[in-house]
């Protein structure tokens, strides 16, 4: 059951999430071409250092991505398009059968060394699991 606007945290927590980055110059390298550098993100990811707050991210080859937050007894959802664009991974949220009202419309993650960064505000970042075989593809 997802649940929208019961809490005062969950306003806080899309707001950071959605909220524009400012560029620090720390962005990754861009490989040679948008396809690779889309291809370089293509992953799954666990959001770390986030007190009390679990959150996973897929990122598929064919551009489409599913995500969720959990904090406490608030459940968030979204999927939809993503694309890689000017040092960021920018998430376009579609309703869709599965998540009829997704929790963002437009999410941009900062690319800093591997890892995906959802706001400063936020803390935090998405990064790939240390083992292998587990990149959710």
């Amino acid at each position: 059951m997802m649940v929208y606007g019961k809490f005062p945290l969950s306003a806080f927590l899309l707001a950071m999430m959605a909220a524009p980055v400012s560029a620090r110059g720390e962005a990754a390298v861009p490989p040679a071409t948008a396809q690779d550098e889309a291809a370089a993100w293509t992953g799954h990811y666990y959001l770390q250092g986030v007190m009390e707050t679990g959150s996973e991210m897929l990122l598929r080859p064919d551009g489409r991505f599913q995500w969720y937050l959990v904090v406490g007894s608030l459940d968030l959802f979204a999927e939809g398009r993503w694309e890689a664009r000017d040092g960021s991974v920018v998430l376009t949220s579609e309703p869709s059968e599965d998540v009829p009202k997704p929790a963002f419309g437009t999410m941009v993650l900062r690319q800093e060394e591997g890892r995906l960064i959802p706001g400063e505000k936020l803390g935090g970042a998405y990064v790939r699991p240390e083992r292998d075989g587990d990149q959710g593809r």
